[in-house]
């Protein structure tokens, strides 16, 4: 194997694990505990660490499913001969689904917005603030124009309330456009 065909293979190593942690926490797999596991039909497939620690990924030859296989052991630890030679009595499998690109990312899309419920919150929360602060300020400032003060005074004592509006009406356009934008995805 040339040195560029190890990165790259490399690379799609790196691209399905990441494509197979995602279908995991997505939910769309099936997990069952087989006695055998035919390694011969696979491809190792694991980048960096094992998923959890405990499951090596791997790729169909024929079909490029891809699956989490865990061999079962029984546990010998803490015995007085402890033994590294043991052969599963069985294995856990992952059964991933199987997406083409397109459809994996068009389920990555889908799931942004399933978690979009804060954003949804902090967008009306902000444009509640918003409003209320525009009331807050049209009552401080027919207050403060009946009680006879100074125009110095009226300055002093309005123009934060009046220029904290002003950098509040500046942001609004930009959180609005930010949010249609994330709306729009």
């Amino acid at each position: 194997m040339k040195e560029y065909e190890k990165l790259l293979f490399e690379d799609t190593k790196r691209q399905e694990s990441l494509k197979a942690k995602n279908e995991v926490e997505l939910g769309l797999f099936e997990q069952k505990e087989e006695a055998t596991f035919d390694f011969s039909k696979y491809k190792l497939m694991t980048y960096g660490k094992k998923y959890k620690g405990l499951y090596d990924l791997y790729q169909n030859n024929e079909t490029n499913e891809l699956v989490y296989v865990c061999p079962l052991i029984e546990d010998n630890k803490g015995s007085d001969d402890e033994r590294n030679d043991l052969q599963p009595y069985a294995y856990d499998v992952i059964y991933l689904e199987y997406l083409t690109p397109e459809d994996y990312e068009l389920v990555k899309k889908a799931h942004v917005h399933e978690k979009s419920l804060p954003i949804n919150i902090s967008y009306f929360v902000g444009l509640g603030v918003y409003f209320a602060y525009l009331v807050f300020m049209l009552w401080t400032i027919a207050v403060l124009s009946t009680n006879g003060l100074e125009s110095s005074q009226f300055i002093w004592l309005a123009g934060p309330i009046i220029g904290l509006f002003v950098i509040a009406t500046i942001l609004l356009p930009v959180l609005l456009i930010h949010y249609r934008r994330y709306k729009a995805q």
